[in-house]
């Protein structure tokens, strides 16, 4: 099992300041968020009985939010890795981990010219 949360969590740390706060009233503030991907491994196998990761199993599953119904947009690595970043869905190529190298095939640009589809519209 593969643990791959340094890049989502560069990526939200990078969100993380700014000039503006919002103060909420009544409510602890979140201070940390933490997005653990399960690698090559189901459900059972990782937070099941007989887990062998009992430190992610038991500990931190019992300390955080456990999002059980929570299922990849591929079945191989790089197609949930892109989703988890951009929001785009899996290509063919992407669906298998680009097995032979192609050029990113453009489909339009927004009115600011960046790529469409790579990021949610409302960013």
């Amino acid at each position: 099992m593969v643990v791959c949360a340094a890049l989502l969590g560069l990526i939200v740390a990078a969100c993380g300041s700014s000039s503006s706060s919002v103060k909420l009233t009544g409510q602890q503030q979140i201070r940390h968020v933490f997005v653990i991907t399960l690698e090559n491994e189901n459900y059972t196998t990782t937070f099941g009985a007989n887990s062998k990761a009992p430190y992610l199993s038991q500990t931190l599953a019992s300390q955080g939010a456990m999002v059980q119904q929570y299922y990849g947009t591929g079945h191989v690595s790089l197609d949930n890795y892109i989703s988890m970043i951009s929001g785009q869905a899996p290509t063919p190529e992407t669906d298998n981990d680009c097995i032979t190298y192609q050029d990113y095939k453009l489909t339009g640009t927004t009115p600011d010219g960046q790529a469409s589809g790579v990021v949610p519209v409302s960013l």
